[in-house]
């Protein structure tokens, strides 16, 4: 399995959810945060490899250090837990295809089992030779990888034992498995349709065939009809409820790119969704159900003032 290896003289400001969460980290691993206290400190190169960080912190004062930390990779069962978790929504997937760490990922990991960072300061097993100001040295190597993983979030991803293309190649298996039991259903209820209800399938006339014409009605002797008989209409119930999931259909088939576009449109119809909801919600228990929702005529009929 090929390195990840960095050369990073400048590296890009990290999001502000992640930024928080990494400052926590470090503060869980007893690093020190605060930047004015490395100065003097220089991440010449950082290797990351599957439970293995490798550095090299040039300092002003005692020249070289070289930096190992050991973070123990999940294993197979937790990553299988952890694949199974994400492939039910296509979100996740396509926010870290765009470079983007969801902050619920961190959830699905722990529902799995696992922790996405290492949840005991034990787990971790650092070296620094030399010795002579470790501290800082691994500080320094900390604050560097979080700015690079919030570049490359699959950086993480791998230090846990799983690079990009073994996540994306068993999501691409757990998807195509779940077709094909889609698949198997499918034809399983449409012969049992075939087979017991004849109604439920279109079936072609056969020619010649005797059939018994039903008698038609002139418009005007059902038009009291036409949208149902009211007796009908009112043995028909509804119980409207709110979903146990929101937007569970737009989550599991997630943005339709993996671009900043796709993710962009996923937000829009996110919202739109919700608009709509809302105000199916509303009409529903509204004395005027066809009452106009200025928020989704807005716009509408205003004149532009031209001063004439």
């Amino acid at each position: 399995m090929a390195a990840a290896i960095h050369s990073t003289p400048n590296s890009p400001s990290i999001n502000a959810w992640w930024s928080q969460r990494w400052v926590k980290f470090m503060q869980h691993v007893q690093a020190i945060t605060d930047p004015a206290l490395l100065r003097g400190l220089r991440v010449k190169r950082l290797e990351v490899r599957p439970g293995l960080i490798q550095a090299q912190v040039v300092d002003r004062d005692n020249g070289s250090i070289q930096v190992e930390v050991r973070v123990p990779p999940l294993t197979d069962a937790q990553w299988n837990a952890v694949i199974a978790a994400l492939a039910g929504q296509a979100i996740f997937a396509a926010q870290l295809l765009a470079g983007v760490i969801p902050a619920e990922i961190e959830q699905v990991f722990a529902e799995a089992g696992a922790w996405l960072l290492p949840s005991n300061r034990h787990e971790i097993e650092q070296r620094c030779e030399p010795a002579q100001d470790s501290a800082r040295a691994l500080s320094a190597v900390y604050r560097q990888l979080g700015e690079m993983v919030a570049e490359d979030p699959w950086l993480l991803l791998r230090l846990r034992g799983r690079d990009r293309q073994q996540v994306l190649d068993a999501l691409q298996e757990r998807r195509n498995l779940a077709l094909q039991e889609l698949n198997v259903q499918a034809a399983v209820d449409s012969k049992a349709a075939s087979g017991h209800d004849p109604s439920a399938l279109y079936t072609q006339t056969v020619a010649g065939q005797n059939q018994e014409a039903e008698p038609s009605l002139a418009l005007e002797a059902c038009i009291a009809d036409f949208w149902g008989r009211r007796r009908v209409l009112e043995d028909v119930h509804y119980h409207l409820v709110r979903p146990a999931v929101e937007l569970a259909l737009l989550r599991r088939l997630g943005p339709i790119t993996s671009t900043a576009e796709g993710l962009m449109a996923y937000q829009q119809l996110q919202e739109l969704y919700h608009r709509v909801t809302l105000r199916a919600w509303e009409m529903a228990f509204s004395p005027d159900g066809d009452e106009v929702d200025p928020e989704f005529h807005e716009g509408e009929g205003e004149e532009s003032d031209t001063g004439e």
